[in-house]
């Protein structure tokens, strides 16, 4: 599957009214099945990445989420912890970066979850990666 197709697939949701009209506040989260990787320019998914944000049009934000069903993306967690740990982390990237590259950006090491990739922590039950913190000047 390619994000092109995942683009498609949250356009026909939203004009066929199954989802709700983007909004500046929304945020589409796309869980996919075990068994189906992303095509992202050339980059696959549990190779390359394990989630990820992007924009359609610069108005409709969404989040990736490929099944982490392989050792790249699940670091030593179980999988349920594993796809917590993503999706925290590309939420809070998609909050502080909506259209990646044009908001909170460090050029030598990424996104504000990127600088603290696979350091997690548990709040309650569910597992959520540390983000970075200018003001802390680390991860928390």
């Amino acid at each position: 599957m390619t994000d092109a197709d995942i683009q498609g697939l949250i356009q026909s949701h939203i004009t066929s009214g199954t989802l709700p009209a983007a909004t500046p506040d929304s945020l589409y989260f796309v869980y996919l099945p075990p068994a189906v990787d992303v095509d992202l320019g050339g980059q696959r998914s549990c190779s390359n990445f394990c989630g990820y944000h992007d924009a359609i049009g610069g108005t409709t934000f969404y989040a990736v989420m490929p099944y982490p069903g392989c050792s790249g993306c699940v670091g030593g967690l179980q999988v349920l912890d594993a796809l917590t740990s993503t999706s925290s982390h590309e939420l809070c990237e998609a909050i502080t970066d909506p259209v990646p590259g044009t908001g909170w950006y460090d050029d030598s090491n990424g996104e504000i979850g990127d600088i603290c990739a696979w350091q997690t922590k548990q709040v309650g039950p569910w597992t959520v990666q540390l983000e970075w913190s200018n003001q802390n000047r680390g991860c928390i």
